[in-house]
């Protein structure tokens, strides 16, 4: 069984950990205090491929506090924030549609995660959550969001853990992004620099 560490990263609020409780627990948890650190693993046949899935929350706040995790910083010490993305396979960079500002993070997060890792090898897909919110609610359209992840070179997806909107459909589609790459052996980590927001 092929066994896969995705991480889940962004802004704090932007529907991380709810993205991750709703694929492991078929649940929505809107207060991220319930998570069940325990549960974020299952188990999936894809393609008749039989594949585990071990879900890393990158809940650390505004590039900020871990609440498991006191006194260390994701996008903070070196160490730590290398830690977390050397131990994932692929990722899910996400930002709310109704904080702009979380959106236009999405660029850096992508930069930091790929000055280690190399995008050929280890995708990511650009995840627009909360996407049940409409109107004067909703700060990112669609259309910028899929503009931002052509740019990036990633495949772009909107969910919503509360209505359970394409939320397997995300982990379904990274899954196979992996899977039709060969598994990485030796690995050349360059560095890309896109300028996009300012």
């Amino acid at each position: 069984m092929r066994c896969l560490r995705l991480l889940i990263t962004g802004d704090q609020g932007v529907g991380k950990t709810a993205l991750a409780c709703r694929f492991c627990l078929h649940d929505f948890v809107p207060d991220y205090n319930d998570w069940l650190g325990d549960a974020s693993r299952k188990e999936m046949v894809i393609d008749e491929e039989r594949v585990r899935i071990d879900v890393l929350d990158g809940s650390f706040g505004e590039w900020g506090q871990n609440p498991y995790i006191p006194d260390m910083t994701f996008f903070g010490p070196q160490a730590f924030r290398q830690l977390y993305i050397n131990k994932a396979s692929c990722f899910f960079i996400v930002y709310s549609v109704a904080c702009r500002t979380s959106f236009e993070n999405v660029a850096t997060i992508y930069q930091e995660v790929f000055t280690a890792k190399d995008p050929e090898l280890y995708p990511a897909i650009i995840v627009g959550a909360k996407c049940d919110l409409s109107g004067s609610d909703r700060e990112v359209s669609t259309t910028e969001g899929r503009h931002l992840a052509e740019v990036l070179g990633c495949e772009f997806i909107e969910t919503s853990a509360k209505e359970d909107h394409n939320v397997t459909e995300a982990f379904t589609s990274v899954v196979r992004l992996i899977t039709s790459r060969s598994p990485p052996q030796s690995v050349i980590h360059r560095s890309r620099l896109i300028p996009i927001f300012g």
